[in-house]
């Protein structure tokens, strides 16, 4: 990598999974708006022409007058070759297909077990990571063999078994998992101290937090803004609208399975003093399935939903 007035270019970066439609369009984005580095984006995936749509939408995007970033996407043709000598290698794959990930979260409905994502947790958690860890003891390997010394980020899940999988593979490998699950509970606390305060927070990323667990049932072991200690705010918002719950302006969890009233979060923190920092659905899913996931009517009594893979 090169070094010039702060900025950093030829950075090489691997894409595994690089036919993506969600996470390699939000970087690609990420990237474009940043003019502090630039350099190559090398996309593989076993699906070669998705990766290749996704080098022409890069191209075509760094092309625009109003991108900031200076960035090459091509594809590669093995792991070896999009790994040798990259500076980061990000993991972003879908283990099978929407048609296995149906089966996944669905067939166990018969059996009267509802899973609202199904990809970490329960039934749907386990067999996509039967099906993922395999995937990712191959990777580890090209990591090892080709870019030992480069970091490496997973987006992929279950986040955790796979970022465990590839330090018993590669004890060695410098690699963490990344999710941005914990930035809605930050605007939802926002939110939530503007409405006890009546006073104003101008950037959601002013609440600071410590975060611990593990992906997808995260925990705020504290949250202050500005010196002021959230918990107390939020206990006392909880004591008053724990029946309604939060919703952020502009959402209602009725419209969209994505979305929750964060009633689960509240419940959990009366439970066990801590804030909740997942999503609601995928909270449920940690927690015994007669209690937020016993039928779909108490899905809904706890204002949220059932993620289906359609």
């Amino acid at each position: 990598m090169n070094y010039s007035n702060n900025k950093v270019s030829d950075i090489q970066i691997a894409y595994i999974g690089g036919g993506s439609r969600g996470w390699a369009w939000t970087f690609m984005t990420d990237l474009a708006l940043d003019d502090q580095i630039s350099g190559t984006i090398r996309l593989y995936d076993i699906d070669r022409q998705a990766a290749e749509n996704n080098a022409v939408i890069g191209n075509h995007l760094m092309s625009r007058e109003d991108a900031k970033g200076d960035w090459k996407f091509e594809v590669k043709d093995s792991l070896q070759d999009v790994l040798t000598g990259c500076d980061f290698a990000v993991i972003s794959i879908l283990p099978g297909t929407f048609d296995e990930m149906a089966s996944d979260v669905h067939l166990p409905e018969r059996l009267g077990i509802y899973q609202s994502v199904g990809d970490t947790a329960g039934p749907g958690g386990m067999i996509r990571a039967l099906r993922t860890i395999p995937m990712f003891v191959e990777i580890a390997e090209a990591i090892r063999d080709y870019a030992p010394d480069c970091w490496v980020i997973n987006y992929t899940n279950p986040m955790s078994l796979c970022v465990k999988t590839l330090y018993h593979v590669f004890p060695e490998i410098k690699a963490f998992g990344c999710c941005h699950e914990v930035f809605g509970t930050q605007k939802v606390l926002k939110g939530i101290y503007e409405a006890e305060t009546g006073n104003t927070i101008e950037d959601w990323h002013d609440v600071h937090v410590n975060v611990v667990g593990i992906n997808h049932f995260t925990w705020f072991t504290e949250a202050n803004y500005k010196g002021v200690d959230l918990f107390p705010v939020y206990k006392n918002y909880i004591s008053k609208h724990f029946e309604d719950g939060y919703e952020l302006e502009g959402e209602n969890w009725m419209n969209s399975s994505f979305k929750c009233a964060h009633r689960v979060k509240m419940d959990l923190f009366n439970r066990f003093g801590l804030i909740a920092a997942a999503g609601d659905r995928h909270l449920a899913e940690f927690m015994p399935g007669n209690e937020y996931l016993n039928d779909p009517e108490t899905v809904h009594s706890w204002k949220f939903g059932l993620t289906t893979v359609d």
